[in-house]
């Protein structure tokens, strides 16, 4: 199936990124908005099968792009999709070639209010993330802030890459982003701490990942554990 349904007026679709010589599981989440329409977050490679199904759904009306990392298809998108307007993080408009786009920053006026809230990642321009809590189904929407490398090491050379490089850096498990655990990487601390207050807030139920499996058993206990290290 190309889409697998998580909620009320919510799916995914499972797929992989490239990522130094390995495959980083990646989805890409859709959800049908209070107005009919369709927003995307992190869109996945575009396949005949996949735009069929979204087409089933209804019209898309939004392509997300909500982490600096998270490019990849969106040209494809957005030729699919001209009407569809796109939001992205700071990092993300030097990599595509699409003129027509909005800014997902601290600036901006979350027009999306009736169907999610929304925090921003504040000080990291590593990732510039924007976190949605999506209220219908009460998903939490991550890109890269949490993740969830718990799958079976891989075989061949990517196996190696996973053993001797992505797993001592951080990447297994239930996990917050390496790159965040690296002091230099956020800016501003005590602002970085609200912001992980502020989602703690929220009444989700489920974390929705952007990579690995979605973490469904005690979802806000697990990340109360991941981001005690920026609250304590």
């Amino acid at each position: 199936m190309a889409l697998t349904q998580l909620g009320e007026d919510i799916w995914a679709h499972e797929d992989t990124m490239p990522l130094g010589g390995t495959q980083l599981r990646l989805r890409m989440t859709v959800v049908k908005l209070a107005c009919g329409g369709l927003w995307l977050h992190t869109p996945t490679k575009l396949s005949t099968e996949l735009q069929a199904a979204i087409d089933q759904l209804g019209l898309v009306r939004y392509l997300v792009g909500p982490s600096n990392g998270h490019n990849i298809w969106l040209n494809d998108w957005q030729s699919a999709y001209p009407k569809a307007t796109l939001y992205v993080s700071g990092g993300i408009p030097k990599k595509i070639t699409i003129a027509n786009y909005q800014l997902l920053d601290e600036h901006f006026d979350n027009i999306w209010s009736e169907d999610f809230d929304r925090q921003y990642m504040p000080g990291v321009n590593f990732f510039n993330e924007s976190v949605f809590f999506h209220k219908k189904s009460k998903s939490l929407l991550v890109t890269d802030l949490i993740q969830n490398h718990s799958d079976a090491c891989p075989s061949g050379f990517a196996g190696l890459m996973t053993k001797c490089v992505f797993r001592p850096l951080g990447f297994k498990d239930h996990c917050i982003a390496p790159p965040l655990k690296m002091g230099f990487t956020i800016k501003d601390k005590s602002a970085f701490a609200q912001f992980i207050n502020n989602i703690k807030a929220w009444n989700f139920d489920k974390i929705v990942v952007t990579h690995g499996d979605v973490i469904s058993q005690n979802a806000k206990l697990e990340f109360s554990r991941l981001v005690e290290r920026f609250v304590s």
